[in-house]
């Protein structure tokens, strides 16, 4: 037989199980639904160049001297710009042609900093496009801390004009004065526009071109021009001039 004090003894004991047992399946409930409600992160893709760092390496940063040589080699005023995040080589265009083609922006006022390596692209491949009667590009874009956006749906990857080596162009001037709106005059088939797109993809200087042909959802409105760097090619050294 338990004596009194026995019994008070055992229900306080077997009390204090139960609170603990309850104490620790609701603890576990807990931690259950914060590891649900957990969101799922993805990695973000790695949309870098070939050979791209985070400060620029000794191989960036002469790629990039390697760049503004070949700007003074072509003629071109450029001034260094001071440092912006993740544009290998920042400058700026005192005068904002190329080419013989107009560079104007459509919503920002300049200075436009910019990567050395779509200066020197534009400079190669736009006389092409001044060939076709091409005079101003109109654009909204050039550097900007973005994701890539395509297909109507935004990408977990750093966009190329957040290294300052991407343009977006709305529209195009021609020799007489003609604007040609992306937005409205591509779905008609201008003659300007789809000569220009022609003209710059047969060019190859261009990793990408992204048009309302091959991404209607979300480039509707304007060309997508971005360069191509590798910057895992240690550049050769420039001959003397002669």
């Amino acid at each position: 037989m338990l004596t009194s004090t026995s019994r008070v003894a055992l229900i306080t004991a077997v009390a204090t199980l139960a609170a603990a047992l309850v104490a620790t399946t609701a603890e576990a409930r807990t931690r259950r639904k914060k590891k649900q409600r957990a969101p799922v992160t993805q990695p973000r893709r790695n949309n870098m160049p070939v050979g791209w760092t985070w400060p620029p390496s000794k191989a960036m940063v002469a790629v990039g001297k390697a760049c503004t040589g070949e700007l003074d080699a072509l003629g071109i005023a450029w001034k260094a710009a001071p440092r912006e995040r993740k544009v290998a080589t920042p400058i700026t265009l005192p005068v904002m042609e190329l080419g013989g083609v107009k560079l104007v922006s459509v919503y920002r006022r300049g200075p436009h900093v910019m990567d050395c390596h779509l200066v020197l692209v534009l400079a190669r491949h736009l006389p092409a496009l001044h060939a076709i009667g091409v005079r101003e590009l109109n654009f909204s874009r050039i550097h900007a801390y973005t994701n890539v956006r395509v297909n109507g749906g935004e990408k977990r990857a750093l966009s190329r004009h957040a290294l300052g080596l991407a343009i977006d162009i709305r529209s195009f001037v021609d020799q007489d004065g003609r604007k040609a709106i992306v937005l409205d005059d591509y779905p008609l088939g201008d003659k300007l526009l789809l000569d220009a797109e022609q003209t710059l993809t047969d060019g190859g200087g261009f990793r990408t071109i992204l048009t309302p042909r091959n991404d209607p959802k979300s480039h509707d409105d304007h060309f997508h021009l971005e360069v191509r760097v590798d910057y895992s090619k240690a550049p050769a050294p420039r001959k003397p001039a002669t």
